[in-house]
């Protein structure tokens, strides 16, 4: 790796409060954390805002194609993002990908129908795609491994302050304004933070082992997600469409991956699969709250809104922690993912119970708080045994490039949420009347299971 925005780690400054303000490490860092709130943000708004988009455009019956209207295109670009880093000035790339992803936001905002609307998330996918891999390639390049830790546990805790004002900037604004201004009004701040941050990358060159980029994967995960969300659960053909959809994406995950990730090779192969799993199924719950909660529990903007908050400043605050203590050796790592399963346990419990009206209906907040502390006790760790090469630890190298790990990083994150998110998104929602409840309950009860087997896979990444 060679940069002009960071210098050898030898020659780098430890992480402190004057570095950060008075080295280019520190500029490089703290642009990072300026993102990485207000990216955190526009997640809270997009979630907060959907039951009232889905509403105004009368698209109820198809939360799954509102969901998939932004990952689709993501999809497309995001296995692809390592290779345009690796080949292109990131300054440059990222300015023009900041550019694509306002056009986006602006289209969708000012969009008469559904249509219009999904045109403009295309466009913003497109370019959060990309953006997602450059950013994560820019990690793990760009910064020194004291330097990344410190990134990952405040970037936990701007997480904690995405949860509060992300919610609450939306519900004010959608009901004071809309909720197209709710979409937009906060894009200049946005554009002002990634403009910083390309400045900050001036020169960032990210080594990648790929000759060729993974083309065929990227179209596959696209049409994958594409498929689901096209197909109303009404349909005859949701069931064989989706069963083809899922195939297909995890074909192209096992491309992108490195190879071994699949079959649980130890180490950071292990810990990409274990990584990709708890994405999968804790972010799909995720997307059902907002959903659920207008359409079954008669929950306005605000209260969903903090149900999305409760589980944020959970996952957030525990994840600051185990950022800086994190857990290197097995034992710890194992204990934690552990606890972490039992949190998923009783939050997701929480939640169905509150779906099927069995508890009252701030259970589903306490629920997703709770599942949230799962989250912050098992995905900061993985993440950082993914991006922390072992030789910066004294280790035997991997064989895993820089370009490689950030779109396999990112692509865990994302991919597996994205499908399985879409797939339970439409199937809980059949009709114009939005989510049914006999659908849901059991739905929330297998994803809950699914989370607390997250331990068994993480074992390898030990």
């Amino acid at each position: 790796m060679s940069s002009s925005a960071s210098a050898p780690a030898s020659s780098t400054p430890p992480p402190s409060l004057r570095a950060l303000a008075t080295t280019p490490v520190g500029h490089l860092a703290a642009a990072m954390l300026v993102v990485e709130l207000l990216a955190g943000m526009q997640t809270y708004i997009n979630q907060t805002v959907l039951p009232l988009v889905a509403t105004d455009l009368g698209a109820r019956a198809h939360y799954g194609l509102v969901t998939a209207a932004a990952m689709v295109p993501t999809f497309l670009t995001m296995p692809l993002g390592g290779s345009m880093l690796a080949r292109w000035r990131a300054d440059l790339l990222m300015t023009a990908l900041t550019g694509v992803l306002v056009a986006g936001a602006v289209t969708g905002a000012l969009a008469p129908n559904v249509g219009v609307y999904v045109a403009g998330e295309v466009l913003r996918g497109l370019a959060a795609g990309a953006l997602a891999t450059v950013s994560m390639g820019v990690l793990v390049a760009g910064l020194p491994e004291a330097w990344r830790r410190l990134f990952l546990a405040a970037g936990s805790a701007t997480w904690i302050v995405s949860s509060i004002l992300g919610p609450g900037y939306a519900a004010a604004v959608s009901q004071a304004w809309g909720w197209r201004w709710a979409l937009v009004a906060y894009v200049p701040l946005l554009v002002a933070a990634r403009l910083l941050m390309a400045r900050e990358i001036r020169g960032l060159h990210v080594d990648d082992d790929e000759s060729h980029p993974p083309l065929v994967p990227a179209l596959m995960m696209g049409a994958g997600v594409a498929a689901i969300g096209a197909v109303p659960a009404a349909s005859v053909l949701f069931l064989p469409v989706g069963a083809g959809a899922v195939a297909a994406v995890i074909w192209a995950c096992a491309r992108v991956f490195p190879p071994g990730t699949m079959r649980l090779a130890p180490g950071r192969r292990a810990a990409l699969a274990a990584l990709a799993w708890v994405c999968a199924t804790y972010l799909t719950l995720d997307y059902l709250v907002s959903p659920a909660a207008h359409d079954i529990l008669g929950l306005g903007p605000a209260a969903v809104g903090w149900a999305l908050t409760c589980a944020g400043l959970t996952w957030s605050s525990i994840a600051i922690w185990t950022a800086a203590h994190p857990a290197r050796d097995r034992h710890r790592f194992r204990t934690r993912t552990g606890a972490g399963a039992a949190c998923f346990a009783v939050g997701g419990t929480l939640m169905t119970l509150a779906f099927a009206a069995a508890a009252p209906w701030w259970c589903l907040h306490l629920g997703f708080a709770t599942a949230g502390a799962g989250m912050g006790l098992t995905h900061q760790d993985t993440m950082i045994r993914c991006v922390t090469a072992p030789e910066d630890l004294g280790g035997t190298p991997d064989g895993i490039s820089q370009a490689r790990i950030a779109t396999s990083v990112t692509v865990a994150n994302a991919a597996g949420a994205a499908t399985l998110g879409t797939l339970t998104t439409t199937f809980v929602a059949p009709t114009a009347a939005g989510v049914q409840a006999d659908l849901l309950v059991p739905t929330t009860a297998v994803l809950t299971l699914a989370l607390a087997f997250t331990p068994l896979l993480a074992r390898r990444a030990a």
